[in-house]
C-alpha cells in the first residue's frame, strides 16, 4: 500500500528531512492534532528502535513455536503419498471422462446420429428391386388408363 502525503511529510519529519519552514508548520499542527501527533509519535519510536544498537530478544516461547509449528508440517513420506493419490485420481478422471465419450459415441451411433456410409445404399438384391419396379410401372400404367386421369 502506498503512503499517503500526509504519512510521507511525518515521516520526512521524524527523519529530519523538512525545511525550517516546513517543519516549524508541522511542529504547529502537531500541537493542534492529536491524531497526528499520535502517528509521529509512533514512527518516532520505530525510528529510535531500527537505531538502537542492541539487537532484538525474542520472545521467550519463539523457539518453541516454531519447532511446533515445523513438527506440523507433513513430512516426506506424507507428500508423496499425496502426490501418488493425485495422480491417481487424474488417471481415474481421464479413465472416465474416455469412457464417457466411447459411451456416448455408442449411443449416437445406435440412434442413427452418426453418418455410418451406408444410407445412399439399397440393401435388396437386383430380383427385388427388377419386381418392385415392374410393380410401380405398372401402377403409373393403370393410373394413365384410368377415365379419371389417375384421379
Amino acid at each position: 500500500m502506498n503512503p499517503s502525503e500526509e504519512e510521507l511529510v511525518a515521516q520526512r519529519y521524524v527523519d529530519g528531512e523538512l525545511p525550517t519552514a516546513a517543519a516549524a508548520d508541522f511542529a504547529a499542527r502537531l500541537l493542534r492534532e492529536p491524531a497526528l501527533r499520535a502517528e509521529v509519535a509512533e514512527l518516532e519510536k520505530i525510528a529510535h528502535g531500527m537505531a538502537a544498537d542492541e539487537p532484538m530478544t525474542p520472545p521467550a516461547d519463539f523457539t518453541l513455536r516454531v519447532l511446533n509449528a515445523a513438527r506440523r508440517l507433513p513430512g516426506r513420506d506424507e507428500l508423496e503419498q499425496a502426490d501418488i493419490a493425485a495422480d491417481a485420481v487424474r488417471l481415474c478422471t481421464r479413465a472416465l471422462i474416455a469412457a464417457a465419450l466411447i459411451l456416448g459415441l455408442g449411443f449416437a451411433w445406435h440412434a442413427g446420429l452418426i453418418y455410418s456410409g451406408r444410407a445412399g445404399t439399397l440393401e435388396a438384391a437386383p430380383a427385388e428391386i427388377e419386381r418392385e419396379m415392374d410393380r410401380l410401372d405398372q401402377l403409373v400404367m393403370k393410373s394413365m388408363e384410368a377415365p379419371d386421369g389417375g384421379k
